[in-house]
């Protein structure tokens, strides 16, 4: 409830006749007392605010979720899938907290829900953000006050119920500030321990008169450990003006990674050979830096929001593959190094123009990767060496213009020239030199309607392939399973409509997208003796997705609840390669409909504890190009209990896939070959099981924060490295 304490509240005749007995007074003494009374109204939680859906956390039952990444699941317009958070209908979004880009994820698990302000959910980004950003989550924290040195410590324990799967991580940040000035820095380190993560696959090629089928399981185990620092400093020269610096550096102090394949060989359905392959992955102290500066401010009615980055990245990977077959035993050893390099800068500029603002800005972002690849031990396989360079310069504006009595009206676009230059320096031939010069067009429209709350909004959108993906060299996986990439691969380009809106405590989001040259993995058969190879192609066929969410977000005393339930269905078919059919090809669909429904539940009681009872639930369907074979379901339950009067020590017990159905068996059928696989979810979902058990302890003294508002340029290009 919200408490509006008045110094007084009059009639209207009350006034009239104060004013006219002031009226014949000569002196300005006169004083009129009257008497105090308390108001009580319920405010909105959300509501739609220039195309986002805009949440209040302070003062909800939301401030006492735990860590932001809890919180963030029970916000309106958001979601976990499989484990990750999700905009609905939109996939992963990117962060910014308080301007600033996220790029450790672990961060969201760091900042503790009760100091956010507030969350900006927006489904359908303009031609501010990149091309490539389908959504985007803004959280705003609160404003602290007060000088000197403040920190928070966290301490977290995930451990894995069925497998040996131990993730234990710490962090420490520290801030002193100091009238305009703030000093901050910070380290967090994590130790992983796997042991056993098993899944059961099965992939059968089939060629003319002959099927090869590769049946049996793998099993995942590793350990890493690494750190992760950071410092700056921020200066806010007056209220309108803030310059800052800030350094990070993460460095792996170990990691190591044990693939091993058991698998049979069928000929015919005639048992071939056996195969028992293991790898070991010795990563070789990988390493990245990063540099952001910084100013955010105004200069006269302009606003004014510059960035430069830095980022370098060096990886290098031995692998010692052991394998042992019928044909007896042999040992292949590869090495892979990488080397990249990013430099980018951001200049935004906003300027009020009639009724409404403008906002013009450039990016430009160059790219440096060298790649080494060398192996002994097999034969047809070469080494590698190439280098790719990039460069983007992209400009663009937006107007959003208030028209009396209709809504806001809100233009973009946003041109990029990519220049690509693949070289490799091993075989010439397959070098590939390319620029694309696109258009990003973005329209909004958003109204209101009594208490309905409606936006419509159309954009174009791309994704471009990761670097990895474009590499040409073969990489030796097993004696029947090779892998490489395709520096042929042409952007995904995504075409959108979205409706969403607001009515009270209820919300509906629905979208449509049409993709054409979608991106994803593809296996075919290399030879007739069953091996395969693992690659990349531009699909020919246009992908058309079509989803539908309803939102439910209340509160009902200590009872807070969200429920999310929508449908998403995609139109995808090929015809596609199969010596089986008597025309040699046969046709392929992935067009079944996913029901999707999560509900989370808190309950938060006297004496700082708080109840949660979460669920998350998606049917079989067809995602992509993948046919999930059974139901997902994640039941999660946490008790958390907050101490000391100032509430800054906080301490969470979870538990996460209590029954342990948060998995999904898959089948991937490319006509000539099939694949199937257990628990696909398996590596992926970060964790490697849901089933887990996972306790937290926060402690925070001092409230000042870091006042650092750098946003950073060219995170699309850092993620794709």
């Amino acid at each position: 409830m919200l408490k509006l304490c008045l110094a007084a509240i009059v009639a209207m005749t009350g006034v009239e006749s104060a004013m006219a007995q002031t009226e014949k007074k000569d002196t300005v003494d006169y004083s009129l007392n009257l008497k105090e009374l308390e108001v009580k109204s319920t405010a909105a939680r959300t509501k739609m605010r220039n195309g986002a859906m805009v949440t209040r956390i302070v003062g909800s039952p939301l401030e006492s979720a735990g860590s932001v990444e809890d919180m963030l699941s029970r916000v309106p317009g958001m979601m976990r899938m499989g484990g990750q958070l999700q905009v609905i209908g939109k996939g992963s979004p990117i962060y910014y907290i308080n301007g600033r880009k996220v790029q450790d994820m672990e961060e969201l698990k760091r900042l503790r829900s009760r100091d956010i302000r507030e969350v900006e959910v927006i489904n359908s980004p303009g031609a501010a953000f990149d091309a490539s950003v389908n959504a985007v989550v803004r959280i705003k924290t609160r404003r602290q006050q007060g000088e000197g040195l403040s920190g928070r410590l966290d301490v977290s324990d995930d451990q894995a119920l069925k497998s040996g799967n131990n993730n234990l991580a710490s962090t420490l940040n520290l801030n002193y500030r100091h009238e305009g000035l703030d000093f901050f820095g910070g380290a967090t380190f994590q130790n992983d321990y796997l042991d056993g993560n098993r899944t059961i696959l099965e992939q059968t090629t089939y060629g003319t008169g002959v099927t090869h089928r590769q049946t049996g399981d793998t099993q995942e185990d590793e350990k890493f450990s690494r750190i992760h620092y950071n410092a700056g400093v921020n200066w806010q020269i007056d209220d309108d003006n803030f310059v800052g610096v800030k350094m990070e550096r993460g460095k792996w102090l170990k990691n190591n990674f044990v693939f091993t394949m058991e698998e049979d060989i069928l000929r015919n359905g005639v048992k071939e050979d056996y195969l028992k392959s293991v790898s070991d992955y010795d990563y070789k102290n990988p390493n990245t830096l990063q540099a952001n500066a910084y100013y955010n401010g105004k200069i006269g009615k302009w606003g004014i929001d510059a960035n430069v980055d830095y980022y370098s990245q060096c990886d290098k990977n031995d692998d010692n593959i052991n394998e042992q077959a019928l044909s007896g035993t042999r040992m292949v050893e590869s090495m892979t190094e990488n080397k990249s390099r990013l430099f980018a800068a951001r200049l935004v500029a906003d300027y009020p123009l009639w009724n409404g603002k403008l906002t013009l800005g450039g990016e430009l972002t160059t790219v440096c990767r060298d790649n080494n690849y060398r192996i002994s031990g097999v034969e047809n396989i070469s080494d590698r060496l190439s280098e790719v360079s990039e460069q983007n310069y992209a400009a663009f504006f937006e107007y959003g213009i208030m028209i009396p009595k209709a809504g806001m009206l809100t233009l973009g676009m946003r041109y990029e020239h990519v220049a690509f230059d693949f070289d490799d320096l091993s075989n010439p031939q397959q070098s590939v030199k390319r620029n694309h010069d696109d258009f990003f067009p973005s329209l909004s429209f958003g109204t209101r309607l009594g208490a309905l709350q409606m936006q419509l909004s159309y954009g174009v959108k791309t994704t471009r392939p990761m670097y990895s993906q474009l590499q040409s060299e073969v990489y030796y996986i097993s004696k029947y399973t090779l892998q490489t990439g395709n520096p042929l691969l042409k952007n995904e380009i995504r075409h959108s409509l979205d409706l969403s809106g607001r009515w009270k405590w209820l919300a509906f989001s629905a979208n449509y997208m049409h993709i054409k040259d979608a991106i994803y993995d593809w296996t075919t058969p290399y030879d007739d003796n069953g091996v395969v190879m693992l690659g990349m192609v531009n699909f020919d066929s246009p992908i058309d997705v079509l989803s539908a969410f309803f939102i439910a977000s209340h509160n009902v005393g200590v009872w807070t609840t969200s429920n999310t339930v929508g449908v998403q269905k995609q139109w995808l078919s090929f015809n596609l390669d199969d010596p089986r059919e008597a025309t040699g090809k046969r046709k392929v669909s992935y067009d079944k409909p996913m029901l999707i429904y999560n509900s989370d539940n808190a309950f938060r009681l006297k004496h700082g504890w708080q109840l949660e009872l979460n669920s998350e639930f998606y049917s079989k369907a067809h995602y992509r190009n993948v046919r999930l074979l059974q139901a997902y379901w994640n039941l999660t339950a946490a008790v958390q209990k907050t101490f000391l009067k100032d509430r800054s020590l906080v301490v969470r017990l979870s538990c996460s896939d209590i029954f342990n159905t948060a998995r999904h068996d898959v089948l991937l059928d490319l006509g000539n070959y099939t694949f199937q696989q257990s628990d696909v979810f398996g590596r992926d979902r970060g964790n490697y099981s849901l089933h887990r058990v996972a306790l937290s302890v926060r402690y925070a003294f001092n409230a000042t924060k870091s006042k650092y508002k750098g946003k950073g340029a060219g995170q699309d290009v850092i993620k794709r490295l």
